[in-house]
């Protein structure tokens, strides 16, 4: 993190806004399932049960092996991370693997993004939790790993160490529970640099029409001066449609769960952390961070150091960040259950295969597909509650039964009979698809 609290940061904000491209056509509605700023009036126990396992121990631990208070394992040798810095080459490169194998640790799907800057070879570090209902919609939580000073050592424990420990428990603790949407939690490099690993980072899920629903960014979230208010600041940009109600989801977890923050939007508005990367492609995004004016006075030296953190005051913003991604990415708590059944023939009772079978769930808005098999059998995997199914084949008249009950951890037995009726084929003209310009800025 680079903070400045000065002209500089409006013009950074500015120039980095003009430069941008227009915003893609990603969809942005939300639902029951997606909260856009709705107030929580009472918590949800299951979000509480998350909130309660973050354990200022295990932040105590991760914190030292990224920032080399000890050696810590990494392709089954010993080695200490004495630093992070862009350019150091190997420390970099090994600070990358250490993110790779805990995420791979916890079964995660991780990938690296390779990227080169100058002269280094550089790597985003990439974990996913695949939506169980809606795959291709994605919510990140996401933090810079690289630090300075350029020599070691260069521990960076709050600046930021502690954003990306946060990143890290965020994806143990919500990897154990069932979302509905894309998880994603991602750890840039090169943030120091002119926000160089996340520029990559979000040009590329552009480019690749990614459905990127929201952006929840940690940097520096450690430092509390002691006996201060637990004071800290949600950056959001008032243009870019989502991202203010995003904060105010934050505010809102905050005050449901009775979390010992003071959250204040930030001011001015902070450009110089990842969250203005994805800005620039109109994807809600905040940045999350400790109070700017209770200033660090270890920031970007040696003595940037675990001793000096507040770990009581770290674990409140990773309960209320974490809180916030799971308000957001469709947890599903309802469970879920089987639909089972075989289509046939109304008149002779033969099994018709190849029906196409549509299953819509009313309170999630969501429609799973599939097709009677050579015997006319299907079987579908749903969300317990009410559904609207229906049936059709050539030939015959589709069906639809518009109160399908799918109970919890059961199997829900749904045969029906089509009525064959004669074919009718309208026939349409060839419509060419064309060739599908490239967004602006992409190759």
């Amino acid at each position: 993190m680079r903070p400045e609290r000065n002209l500089l940061s409006g013009l950074l904000l500015a120039s980095f806004l003009l430069a941008a491209p227009p915003t893609p056509a990603l969809s942005q509605t939300p639902s029951a399932h997606q909260p856009a700023g709705a107030i929580l009036l009472d918590p949800d126990p299951l979000v509480q049960a998350m909130i309660d396992q973050v354990d200022q121990q295990a932040i105590y631990t991760l914190t030292g092996d990224l920032s080399g208070e000890w050696p810590v394992t990494i392709a089954d040798r010993a080695y200490t991370i004495e630093t992070r810095y862009t350019f150091s080459g190997e420390p970099i490169q090994k600070a990358a693997a250490y993110l790779y194998e805990y995420y791979l640790g916890l079964g995660l799907g991780v990938t690296y993004q390779d990227f080169t800057f100058g002269s280094a070879s550089l790597s985003n570090v990439v974990a996913d939790k695949p939506g169980s209902v809606f795959a291709e919609r994605v919510f990140l939580i996401t933090s810079h790993y690289d630090d300075v000073p350029s020599k070691p050592p260069a521990p960076g424990a709050d600046d930021n160490a502690s954003g990306t420990v946060g990143v890290m428990l965020a994806a143990k603790i919500l990897s154990e529970y069932d979302f509905g949407c894309t998880l994603r939690f991602v750890n840039f490099a090169a943030e120091e640099q002119g926000l160089a690993g996340s520029v990559h980072y979000a040009r590329q899920a552009y480019c690749a029409g990614e459905d990127l629903r929201g952006v929840i960014n940690l940097d520096m979230i450690a430092w509390n001066t002691p006996n201060s208010p637990p004071e800290m600041e949600l950056h959001a940009h008032p243009s870019v449609t989502g991202s203010v109600e995003l904060a105010n989801l934050y505010q809102e977890v905050v005050a449901a769960y009775g979390l010992e923050l003071n959250p204040q939007p930030g001011s001015p508005v902070m450009s110089i952390s990842d969250h203005a990367s994805f800005w620039r492609y109109g994807i809600p995004a905040i940045l999350a961070i400790e109070d700017l004016d209770d200033f660090n006075p270890y920031y970007h030296t040696e003595d940037d150091r675990l001793e000096n953190l507040d770990l009581a005051f770290e674990a409140e913003m990773v309960k209320a960040s974490l809180a916030t991604l799971a308000h957001l990415g469709c947890l599903v708590e309802e469970g879920w259950g089987t639909l089972v059944g075989t289509a046939t023939e109304a008149i002779t009772g033969q099994p018709i295969a190849g029906a196409s079978i549509s299953l819509f769930n009313p309170a999630w808005g969501y429609t799973f597909y599939t097709a009677s098999d050579g015997n006319g059998e299907y079987s579908l995997a749903a969300l317990a509650g009410i559904h609207i199914l229906t049936f059709d084949a050539v030939g015959y008249a589709p069906i639809t039964a518009p109160n399908v009950t799918v109970i919890k951890d059961q199997t829900t037995v749904q045969d029906t009979a089509l009525a064959p009726v004669e074919e009718s084929v309208n026939y349409l003209a060839l419509v060419n698809a064309g060739t599908k310009a490239p967004l602006p800025g992409c190759p």
